[in-house]
């Protein structure tokens, strides 16, 4: 049997664990919260923050304390928990179909990367949005 210097082993043992995605599927989270009603639209102005669970969900959290989920047409590649976006708007809201970009910090500013389209927003209580933030 070969033996592996420990030296060599362990960047292998990180290379695999670095490969390994952990992110949850949108099918886990919508079985951890079902959908609820849904809005097409939210107002621009109301937004404080955007929250990506996975690289398939945003939580936008509005002034005012309440939270909306909006699950993406499709998964945006490369979205993580500490992403940036670039939103297209076109008027006060947000709506479903409406394309965002992710940016990528290249050391001499920011260049926009894949687009990605929202879905439609459904309204999440607080422990809600905490079961969701927990499975990121």
């Amino acid at each position: 049997m070969t033996r592996l210097p420990v030296l060599l082993l362990v960047p292998l043992l990180l290379m695999a664990c670095a490969g390994r995605d952990v992110r949850p599927t949108a099918e886990e989270v919508d079985a951890a919260i079902p959908p609820g009603d849904t809005e097409r639209c939210i107002a621009i102005h109301r937004v404080r923050s955007i929250e990506p669970i996975g690289n398939h969900t945003l939580l936008f959290h509005m002034r005012g304390g309440d939270v909306w989920r909006n699950r993406l047409r499709a998964a945006c590649p490369g979205m993580h928990r500490h992403s940036k976006f670039l939103y297209e708007v076109r008027g006060s809201q947000l709506c479903s179909l409406d394309s965002f970009y992710l940016l990528h910090d290249d050391g001499f500013g920011f260049r926009r990367g894949a687009g990605c389209a929202l879905g439609e927003f459904d309204l999440l209580t607080e422990e809600q949005a905490e079961t969701l933030r927990q499975m990121r």
